[in-house]
């Protein structure tokens, strides 16, 4: 009987798990973009999850009840954290203890470990994914506790000891395997949205794989507007495309709507500047229309409108996907500028190396991200993070940075050419905890990296590896990159040394002596068939800024 109804309580927990999946929180969650309200929200979801177990329980002797509650509980603390699984534990087991009985204080009491417990194991194992197996042993684990705790706090120990007799093992095995299938069908949840938004991501990147020829060479006018308007209608279920920019640039593209009227909307846009979605009536039809604005150094100067057909429904992979698209095109206006810039002849040094991003890597990386979105969509999601933070980082104002953000970079570039090139990458960090804070130029490693691995590691049929030390000695930081590629022989390395060959190598050479003196500069070693050590200094009490 015990069995037959705690079963039949998994129908309700499997219920209570797709619910939730299908929650914005849980998109929130799966983006580690969570708000308070979000916690909140997961905390009462999961409370009365816990509070549901009590009451579908089967009451047995001496008013004791077997019950799911426990799930509640403990899949609190393993998706929301500790702080949120004791929050649920204390709530279920407060309510537990009001109904009474002699085993209220022990289940109070289990009920609140349980809830912590989830949370501990999630964050020993550090699991980003959903761990069925954690979440089943984990849960067995709690009901041996709750065992225990009932035994030693609950009285007559006589009735304890004739309860657990009947409850133990149905508990135990239930609501193990009840944690473990809520845990399943949000792993199943979490793989589904991870895919969806892949396939998003890779609508998004064919069109910007199609439109960077234009942008990243002419800029954004209003030739260039129209055909990137072309490539966004050839998208399923898109009726008409129109991309404003600033007060030069209006086109449209699609079927015939109110031309001027698809103008004041976009320009009615702009005094609220979020992702927002219209009703657009034509001819009897109500069409669907989405606006994005688009941000080119952290200021809105555009936006995207895409109308889509009546039957079209609305979701948020989409909302993704016009988010994704209207960032693509943000970071392509960008590097066009950059690009400008850079011919203009008063420019820095370090001006002129930003402005080197080469629409080739944007293009490569891609096609990279592309085939990825097909085989592996959570990888594609995280590359497009590392390109989003590279991008971020390399375009920014800053002369100077903290190291700590230095390497952050470095290793967001080195996460896609890994990705790229698989194993025959390997990098290897040494760096001192006591000079990530120290200031350093910005854009100052990377250079050398790459020249690393294009020039000696790819070299190899095999690949290699790159080693990175950094450290304080006296009052200067001292960098060494070393790889052991294919190195470079006598004669290729006195054409380096004496020309400093390799646009990075040189503009790296170049910005060390302009920043800090004539004397700091590259110093390089190679040996064929050995690998090539670079290394410089840059004093830390010297830093200079410069136009």
């Amino acid at each position: 009987m015990i069995y037959a109804h705690l079963i039949e309580n998994m129908a309700v927990i499997a219920l209570a798990a797709y619910i939730y999946s299908q929650c914005s929180i849980f998109g929130n969650f799966i983006n580690k973009n969570q708000s308070i309200k979000d916690k909140l929200t997961m905390v009462i979801f999961f409370s009365m999850l816990a509070i549901l177990g009590t009451y579908m329980g089967v009451k047995v002797e001496y008013n004791a009840i077997a019950n799911t509650r426990s799930i509640g509980a403990i899949t609190a603390g393993y998706v929301g954290g500790p702080l949120v699984g004791v929050i649920v534990g204390i709530i279920a087991g407060v309510h537990r203890y009001t109904i009474g009985g002699f085993t209220a204080l022990a289940c109070c009491i289990a009920t609140v470990i349980s809830g912590f417990l989830g949370g501990i194991v999630k964050k020993i194992f550090k699991n980003e994914e959903f761990n069925i197996r954690d979440a089943f042993v984990s849960s067995i684990l709690a009901e041996v506790i709750q065992v225990i705790i009932i035994l030693c706090i609950a009285k007559p120990r006589i009735a304890a000891l004739e309860l657990e007799k009947v409850i133990a093992l149905p508990m135990i095995m239930i609501n193990s395997i009840g944690t473990a299938i809520f845990i399943y069908i949000l792993k199943n949840s979490k793989y589904d949205y991870n895919r969806l938004s892949a396939v998003q991501a890779q609508r998004a990147l064919n069109i910007a794989k199609s439109t960077i020829k234009y942008i990243t060479k002419r800029g954004l006018t209003n030739d260039t507007a129209l055909k990137i308007c072309k490539a966004i209608c050839k998208t399923d279920n898109v009726k008409g495309v129109a991309l404003s920019y600033k007060n030069d640039v209006f086109s449209y593209f699609g079927e015939s709507f109110d031309w001027g009227y698809l103008r004041k909307m976009i320009d009615d846009f702009y005094d609220n500047p979020k992702v927002a979605q219209y009703d657009l009536e034509d001819i009897g039809k109500t069409y669907l229309f989405i606006i994005c604005p688009i941000s080119v150094e952290d200021s809105i100067d555009g936006a995207i409108g895409m109308i889509f057909s009546p039957s079209y429904k609305l979701n948020k992979y989409f909302l993704e996907f016009c988010n994704e698209l209207s960032g693509l095109l943000s970071v392509q206006i960008e590097l066009f500028k950059l690009n400008q810039k850079a011919h203009l002849a008063d420019l820095s040094e370090l001006k002129v190396l930003r402005a080197q991003v080469q629409p080739h890597f944007l293009f490569n990386t891609l096609n990279t991200i592309s085939s990825f979105c097909r085989t592996n969509p959570v990888k594609a999601r995280q590359l497009i993070i590392s390109l989003s933070n590279y991008f971020r980082q390399t375009l920014s104002k800053d002369e100077f940075v903290e190291l700590e953000e230095e390497i952050d970079m470095l290793k967001s570039y080195l996460y896609i050419e890994k990705a790229r090139f698989g194993e025959r990458i390997n990098v290897i960090f040494d760096v001192s905890n006591d000079v990530l804070h120290d200031k350093v130029p910005s854009f100052i490693v990377q250079p050398i990296v790459e020249n690393s691995i294009k020039h000696g590691i790819l070299k190899k049929a095999a690949g290699g590896n790159i080693y990175i030390n950094i450290y304080k000695k006296d009052n200067e930081l001292e960098f060494l990159i070393r790889d052991n590629g294919i190195g470079m022989d006598k004669r290729r390395y006195e054409e380096v040394i004496k020309n400093l060959t390799g646009t990075g190598l040189n503009n790296v050479n170049e910005r060390l002596k302009l920043i800090y003196n004539r004397d700091t500069g590259l110093n390089i070693k190679s040996s064929k068939n050995k690998g090539t050590l670079v290394s410089f200094k840059i004093p830390i009490w010297r830093v200079k800024t410069y136009e």
